[in-house]
């Protein structure tokens, strides 16, 4: 076990330096993060500005920088899936199975060093965005709470991602599994909006689920920072994780079981 932690603590590293190594593609992501909160702080300015009679009450605060925060951890994301659909079905998965090194845990924690170097990098931007637009940020009380959580909420997204990934033991493609997980982290995990707007059957049903952990719960921080949401908020996001962690390592299990049996995919 310190043999495995180790190897994943070295991969984390080298996740990290490829991360600053692929600068570009960095400032390209951070860009694009400009490009779009631009357009979406334009939609709910007008909308509330001029809210329509009957709907359902925004809820008090700015609600861009609930928005700025749940894309802020969606951008971060890395593309964990396809890493594994690649090794997967071209067979470039025999050689890790060689190694001594837990093939599994060390693709996630090299995916997670290159996650986080993304969420820094689009924490300053969206910090300099905030400034150069001149919109009030979140009180100061909420950025520790959102620096725990946002790493806390890429590692939920990340093992969702995974679960797609792995399920290229028994399908061709992952594209269907990865698009169902990305649409309910858009609806349940309350992407452009917080499930809180939501009916109050679908908001009790969002929040026990990985895609608010993924998003919800740390994009709500941003309006309301709270010492008890928080604790509330990472409780969701731990469970989460392990329980997500334990249906990676079944899935594994059981595709690793197959390809020995079968002989391949």
């Amino acid at each position: 076990m310190r043999r495995d932690l180790t190897a994943a603590a070295q991969a984390l590293r080298i996740g990290a330096g490829q991360g600053l190594a692929g600068w570009t593609v960095l400032a390209g992501r951070c860009l694009f993060y400009v490009l779009i909160m631009t357009v979406l702080s334009a939609l709910w300015d007008k909308v509330a500005a001029e809210p329509v009679a009957g709907a359902i009450p925004l809820p008090k605060g700015d609600l861009v920088l609930y928005v700025l925060a749940t894309e802020w951890i969606t951008l971060a994301l890395p593309s964990v899936h396809l890493r594994f659909e690649d090794d997967i079905r071209s067979g470039g998965l025999e050689p890790h199975l060689l190694r001594p090194k837990f093939y599994l845990l060390q693709s996630l924690a090299q995916s997670l060093g290159g996650t986080l170097v993304r969420l820094a990098a689009l924490g300053v931007t969206a910090v300099a965005w905030l400034a150069a637009t001149g919109r009030a940020g979140p009180p100061p009380a909420a950025y520790p709470y959102l620096a725990v959580l946002g790493v806390l909420a890429v590692t939920v997204g990340m093992l969702l991602y995974a679960t797609a990934g792995l399920c290229a033991f028994w399908a061709r493609r992952i594209l269907p599994f990865q698009l169902v997980i990305q649409k309910l982290m858009f609806l349940l995990g309350g992407l452009f909006a917080p499930i809180s707007l939501y009916p109050d059957w679908l908001r009790k049903i969002g929040e026990v689920t990985p895609f608010a952990a993924h998003l919800y719960w740390a994009g709500i921080q941003a309006l309301h920072p709270s010492g008890t949401m928080f604790l509330k908020a990472a409780a969701w996001q731990v469970l989460w994780i392990a329980l997500l962690s334990l249906l990676c390592v079944a899935l594994w299990r059981a595709g690793l079981a197959k390809v020995l049996r079968e002989g391949g995919v």
